[in-house]
This record gives structure tokens, sequence and C-alpha cells, in this order.
């Protein structure tokens, strides 16, 4: 039992704030290089979420949401983009108070990681671990595997930062049978979806399922408070929270989600279900599960991945990375030896090994079975992000563990120091056995084996005589606390200066993001150069595949595409085509177009018959048929054509003229309004070179007029002879409503309860 308010101790009082103060102080530590700004973000971070950070704030400071991004890739739909995050709260606070710079990105990228290790002391606290064992596991959870492998990736660690806070509130819901702490859960979840990666926000949402039957099926010594009640009413409750959780996250998440499934749908392929193929690719290799032993070994396929061409082979670096600190997993053990008939620690456990076999794909069939039976599963890839939460049941057990010490210290004899010791050995041994496995089998060591092989001793074999030394001296008990903190700052601070190459970059991203802060545009408008699109960024801007024109407001048409298409991506192997959206002649007239689906079939005539003329021809899309794009041949197409109808489109393709420039009086470009001026010699088609989203409208002649997609990606309007003065806007209004009622559900949910707080009560 906790003491009450007025009866505990200064110590008891202190030991939180202590734990809270202690991890933020290691976690800065131990990435003070970016913390300086000695290093730059790297890889992915570098070409993608640095840049779309810096447009985002660049918007909140002009008090504006991105909406169309016309920078990148001949104009996208940031909006509907979940890892943009151009609705979440937390990026715009931080981007309005840090501004769109790479300093300010540092800033949101240390505070959503801090988050998790946070997270992770408040359900420890609800747990009832002690302080010491929070710190620990919080520690180890900060500096695993998954921060460290994906912290090139900001919308992972997002949400992984996120999963402490949402299973806090839902099991304090659970525990409480109070449905607004399930509300709050739910608004924490819709939270995460709006800056997170979508596959783990769709997961969280199951595994959320499996805790909350893990609960209604455990022991009254797991869950006391719960268990008390009968049976039906814990299923009734549990069913309830979870349709309030995904009731309020589905509000809040909203504007991001329906933005997805309405912009990328034509846009994008990735707005549609994937292949069963694709699903499971991005898998842990088995093996790769070896790499718990040591931070180090993940880098023996960084930087040079062919030198060990058999190393994990399955993924990219980022996904095989599993390391969760030395502690976690002994404390693990620990948990099921001591308590070995509680439900709970083995439902716990069965989530763990769930997780897993998903994560490696292929190399089993869960992940298969799951894409069969589960829909949802089938819009994401990446099968190896399963393993956070494999982690993070992991985290769990392990605090578990450290309640169940703490309660051991006071007495004078325990068999549990027996089993720590058991476990100690146990995994430290199995952690030696894989590291010598594995660096005696591939003989390329990266920079780091010398430090690798001391993290490995210290931490491993530092473990086991802590656990040697309270066993056989009982009054070493009492400093346990003390000497697992220690072993874990050792753990973290070896583990972040082994992994630091996968975490950040040094003088030459620095350079690169010192020249772009330099030359960083905050303005939001197009500026003077009009039409004028280059094919890629800069060259000195970080090579050719990055979005590092953004802080510079650089038209560009291909850049670090994450909302891809094919067919975008094929006009690279076709200059002709893709010429037509490069330059400061961007506006295009067709007498004819012929009018067909965006099919593959399509595509290949359009090359042909471009190729034969050496200048484009134009062929458009009706908007109801753009969605064809998404669905990729994945799914029954309900506008699919007959072989005699597409054999008929093809042949009217071949019969095309080709289109020819139009002088063009630019009235206004801004990234969400073009209005121009043309004068046509007759009636036709007049192609804009920037990209096709069913958000965008059209005026012609102050009439509404269909937008059509042109030339597969681009947008298409009729136009009259003579004088023609067309107006595309790109209209959002239903998703203004959705971010107000978004925001003001979160504000709601977490607001009240402090203000119903703050308020006298009156006898």
């Amino acid at each position: 039992m906790n003491s009450a308010p007025s009866e505990r101790s200064p110590w008891q009082r202190l030991q939180w704030p202590l734990a809270v103060l202690f991890v933020l102080m290691v976690f800065l530590y131990c990435n003070r290089n970016i913390v300086t700004g000695h290093n730059a973000p790297t890889w992915d971070a570098f070409t993608y979420y640095t840049p779309e950070f810096t447009l985002v704030a660049d918007y909140a400071r002009a008090g504006r949401l991105l909406l169309w991004d016309p920078w990148i890739n001949g104009g996208t739909p940031d909006n509907a983009d979940p890892q943009v995050g151009a609705a979440s709260p937390i990026m715009i606070l931080v981007g309005t108070i840090a501004g769109g710079t790479e300093k300010g990105f540092r800033a949101y990228w240390l505070l959503i990681w801090f988050l998790g290790p946070l997270g992770m002391l408040l359900i420890a606290r609800h747990l009832d671990a002690p302080a010491w064992a929070a710190a620990v596991v919080a520690l180890a959870y900060g500096f695993c595997g998954f921060y460290v492998g994906h912290a090139e990736h900001t919308t992972f660690v997002y949400s992984f930062s996120s999963l402490p806070f949402i299973f806090w509130r839902f099991d304090a819901a659970l525990k409480s049978l109070r449905f607004w702490t399930a509300i709050e859960a739910g608004a924490l979840w819709g939270l995460s979806a709006l800056g997170g990666y979508p596959s783990l926000t769709i997961m969280t949402g199951g595994f959320l399922g499996l805790w909350a039957l893990g609960r209604c099926c455990s022991s009254k010594s797991d869950f006391a408070s719960f268990q008390a009640r009968p049976t039906q009413t814990r299923f009734v409750f549990a069913v309830l929270a979870l349709i309030l959780v995904f009731c309020v996250g589905a509000v809040v998440l909203a504007p991001t989600y329906a933005a997805f499934f309405k912009e990328g749908a034509g846009y994008s392929e990735r707005a549609g279900a994937l292949s069963r193929g694709l699903a499971l690719d991005g898998a842990m290799s088995p093996s790769s599960l070896l790499n718990f032993a040591s931070p180090y070994l993940i880098l023996l396929r960084w930087p040079w991945p062919k030198l060990n061409p058999g190393l994990w082979p399955d993924s990219d670096i980022s996904l095989q990375a599993l390391y969760l600190g030395a502690l976690p997993l002994i404390l693990a053990t620990l948990a099921l030896l001591e308590r070995p008939k509680s439900t709970w620690r083995w439902w716990l456990t069965g989530i763990i090994v769930f997780a897993l076999t998903c994560s490696v794909g292929k190399h089993l069939p869960v992940r298969g079975w799951l894409y069969d039976c589960c829909p949802p599963t089938r819009y994401f890839r990446h099968a190896a992000a399963f393993r956070a939460f494999a982690i993070f049941g992991i985290m769990i057990l392990a605090l578990l563990a450290g309640r169940d010490l703490q309660i051991a210290i006071s007495k004078p004899s325990s068999r549990i120091w027996v089993k720590l010791l058991c476990s100690a050995v146990v995994i430290s041994t199995g952690a030696m056995v894989s590291y010598v496995y594995i660096i005696t089998h591939f003989n390329n060591f990266a920079e780091q084996f010398h430090r690798g092989a001391r993290h490995l001793v210290r931490v491993w074999l530092g473990a086991i005589a802590i656990s040697l030394l309270v066993l056989l001296f009982a009054k070493a008990r009492r400093w346990l606390p003390a000497l697992l903190i220690i072993l874990a700052l050792v753990d973290a601070s070896l583990t972040a200066r082994i992994t630091e190459p996968l975490v950040s970059g040094g003088s030459s991203a620095r350079q690169i993001w010192d020249r772009l802060n330099a030359g960083h545009r905050p303005g939001i408008g197009l500026g003077e150069n009009g039409l004028q699109r280059e094919l890629r960024p800069p060259s000195w801007a970080g090579g050719s595949i990055t979005n590092n024109n953004l802080p510079l407001k650089i038209l560009t048409f291909y850049n670090d595409e994450v909302m891809s298409n094919r067919f975008h991506v094929n006009f690279e192997h076709h200059p002709l085509l893709q010429n037509m959206a490069i330059g400061s002649e961007r506006i295009w007239f067709s007498a004819d177009a012929a009018i067909v689906s965006p099919s593959d079939a399509a595509y290949a005539a359009l090359v042909r018959r471009t190729d034969e003329l050496g200048v484009p021809v134009l062929v458009v899309h009706p908007a109801q048929e753009m969605v064809m794009i998404s669905q990729s041949g994945l799914a029954i197409n309900p506008v699919a054509k007959t072989n005699s109808q597409e054999t008929s489109e093809v042949n009217a393709i071949v019969k095309l003229n080709a289109v020819e420039t139009i002088s063009t009086k630019i009235l206004r470009y801004s990234p969400n309004h073009l209005d121009l001026s043309v004068s046509c010699r007759q009636a036709g088609w007049l192609i804009v070179t920037d990209r096709w989203s069913s958000g965008w409208h059209a005026r012609v002649n102050g009439k509404p007029s269909e937008v059509f997609g042109g030339n597969f990606i681009f947008r298409a309007v009729r136009v009259e002879a003579g004088e023609n003065t067309i107006q595309f806007s790109y209209d959002q209004t239903a998703y203004f409503a959705l971010v107000a009622i978004s925001w003001s559900t979160l504000a709601t949910i977490f607001m009240l309860p402090l203000i119903l707080k703050s308020r006298p009560i009156h006898q």
C-alpha cells in the first residue's frame, strides 16, 4: 500500500521528481552532440523529416496550417501525409516557438524522444514499481534498439514514445473502472496518429485489445481492484472502454486520416491496400534476434552493408536493431520465475512472442495470417515495426520484477535472490554466446568494435556480479537500487556512444545544414521565380533524393518521396514527359486529348506516341477514375475497363497530336491557388504541370469546371476558344473543420479535469 500523502517522508515525496530529473540529465548528456548542435540529423531525418519540419514551422509562424506543398514532387498534399505532422499540435507548437530551422527540429526531435522514457516513469508509478526500478527501465527504454535504429525516422520515435502514455491511461481506466480515463487514452491514441507512423497507430489499437483481454483474465493477485468485479462487469467495461478509445481517437486523428484517404486517392498508391508480399516486407531476419546481446552488433551492417551481405539481409539496418539493455531482459525473466502462476505475466509474455513472430514477416506465417484476417493490417509494410510491442512488453515485465525486488529488500530472507542470479547468469551467458557467434562468423568489424567488447564485459558481467553480491551478502541488498541504477547508467551511456553513427551525422551533415539555415526563407509564398521549377534539389544540399529544397523554397519535381506514385516515378525514364514539368514554361495546350483510364497500358501508349512525335501528347482522366492509381491492381476495380475498351483507348492515344506551349499570364500563384489567363485559338484542353489531387477545384471563366487528371499525374481542364481565365484552388473547408474538432476534443479532455479540480468547493 502507498502511504497517505501526509505520512510520506521527504524522500518519498521527492523520489519520483528526482527519477525524472535523473533520466532527463542522462538523456541530455548521452545526446549532448545533438543538444549542442555539434551533430546534425542523418539519413531520413536529414533528407525528409528535418526539411518537412521547417515547412510546418514556417506555416505555424505565419498563422497558417500546411495544406498543399508546391515545393516537392511537383506538389503534394502534405495535410494528407501522416508522416509530415501538419495537424500535430505538438509539432506546430514547437515549430511556432523554435522556428523553421534545423535547430528547431532538433528541439522537437529530442522532446518527442524523451517523452518515451518519461511515459515509462508514469506507467511504472501506476504499476506500483519503485522509483529506482522505473529509472532503470526508463533509461533502457530510451536507448533501446527501436529508438537508436529509428532515430532517423521521427514518426517512429513519436509513435514509440506514445505507447507508455496510451497504455498507462488505458490500464488506469481498467483499474478504476472510469470511462473518463479511457477517453484520455483515446485522446492520446489519436494524438499519436497526428504525428506518428501509421502502422504503429494501427498496431497500437490491436495491442490495446490484447492488453484488455489479458487484464480481464488475470488473477486477483495481478489486478485485484479489477478482478474483484464480476466477470461480466469486467468484460463489458473493457469492451466499452475500447470502444471509447477508438471513437475518441478517431475524432482526434480524423483531420490527417480523412485527408489521407480522400486526397491520397489518385495521388499516391499508399492510399490503397498493399499486396501481401509488400505488406510482409521490411521484416527482421530471425537471426537478427541475436543482436539483443549488444548495441554494437547492428553496426556490422553499417556503413558498409555489402561487406556482410549475409548478415540480416531482409531489410534496412534500422529495422534490425533490437538491443534493449541488459537489465530489462534479466528482470523480465525474473518476473516469470518469481510469479510462475501469474496469468498476467504469462499473457504479457505471449504478447511479446506474438509481436516477435509478426516482426519476422514471411519467415513465419503469423504476419500473413494478420494480413488475411485483419484488413487494417493490409495498409502498412515494415513488419519489423511489430518489435516495438515486444520491447514494450519486456519493459513492463521488468517493472513488475522491480516491484518484487523492492518488497524482498526489506525481508530477512527470500528465494528471489537465487532467481535473480539464475536469470542474470542464463541471459548474460546467452548474450555473450550470441555475441561471440556473430563476431566470429563476420570478419569486417565496424569502428566501434573495441567499445562493443567493453560494453559486453561491463554490462553483462556487471549484472552477474551484482546478482551474486546481493545473494551472498544480505546487507548489500539495501544497495541494490543504487547498483542497478549505476549499471543502467553505464549501459545507456555506452549504448549511446556506440550507436551514435545511427542517430546523428558529423561534420558533413552539420556543414550542409548550416548552409541551409543561412539560406532559409521563412516566407510561405512562391516568391519572384514564378513557375520556375528545377528537376531536383541543389546538389550541394545533400544529394538529389532529398527534400532539402524546402528551407530554400525552391520548386522541384523529384524529391524524397513518401506518397509514392509509379507514374510520377517512371517519368524519370522519359525525359520528354519529364521536361513538361520543369523550367518556367509549364502550361500546355492541346486541341484534342484522349479521355482514358489511368492504366499501365494507357501509360505505355502515351510513352510510345510521345517518342514517335518527339513532343508529348495529352491524355486526360476523369476524376472518379483517378482512384485507380491508388488501387494499383490490388483490389477489384469498380471502374476497370474490358479488354476491348482498353484497346480502344490505346488506339485513340496513338492518333493524338503533340501538345504546344501557350502564352500564359499568371494572375496569382500561391501554395493553394493558381489563377491564370490564356488566349486559345480554338477550344481544347489546358494542362498545368502541377500534380493532381482530388482537393483541387477549378473555375473556367467564372464557371465550375472538372479538374481532370492530365498525363496521369498533372491537372487538366477544358478551355474555350478565345480568352480564358482559369482559377485553381485547393479548398479544404472540411479539413479545417476536422482540425478544429480534433484540437477542441484534445483541449476539452485534458483541460476540463484541471479546471474542475481547481474550482473551489462550496459547502
